[in-house]
């Protein structure tokens, strides 16, 4: 494919502002172009047609991390891509989002040895869709399972072999989610 890309924001960025890159279609017809994200946030894309065989792409990321972009012509990635980026995010910016992420389940308080707890982990109103660390203090190590289920939400899924009382830290890099940590008494 002979289409390249080009510009700082396919390496680093800042979050909470724009970000910029340039795809250089030699030519070609820029209603193929596509870009998608892969990382802790669905960032807002704009496109801009320079009309000299060029689009300006910029984009704003919510929250800090790292993210893949994948930039494809006509359903084939072009060269270089997918691009490893890292941006960037102050304590403040994250706090915002964090702060909007509702933590809920049948088992934040309770839950029983031996079987499937469940806590849900609501991120809509915040866009963060990955980077959610999870740490469970007790009197046992739990099997833990998370579930991506795609509409921004997370499900964690915790097992525990011994009886008692636990604490489950829940965090986005180095915030807690509201609420967190949880004491959970399994029984």
């Amino acid at each position: 494919m002979s289409l390249k890309a080009h510009g700082g924001g396919l390496i680093t960025g800042i979050a909470g502002i724009p970000n910029k890159f340039t795809v250089f279609t030699s030519g070609k017809s820029v209603t193929g172009l596509t870009v998608a994200f892969e990382g802790p946030s669905k960032p807002e894309i704009n496109f801009h047609n320079n009309k000299d065989g060029s689009v300006d792409v910029a984009y704003t990321p919510k929250t800090g991390g790292d993210y893949k972009i994948h930039v494809k012509y006509e359903n084939k990635e072009i060269i270089g891509s997918p691009f490893s980026c890292r941006i960037t995010g102050d304590h403040k910016t994250h706090k915002q989002y964090v702060d909007k992420i509702k933590v809920s389940g049948p088992n934040l308080a309770t839950g029983s040895v031996n079987k499937t707890n469940e806590v849900h982990v609501d991120c809509k109103d915040a866009g963060i869709t990955g980077g959610i660390n999870f740490a469970m203090e007790g009197p046992s190590q739990p099997k833990v399972n998370f579930i991506n289920n795609k509409d921004l939400s997370i499900t964690v899924q915790f097992e525990t072999a011994v009886a008692g009382d636990y604490r489950l830290h829940l965090k986005f890099q180095d915030l807690d989610l509201p609420g967190s940590p949880y004491s959970i008494t399994i029984n």
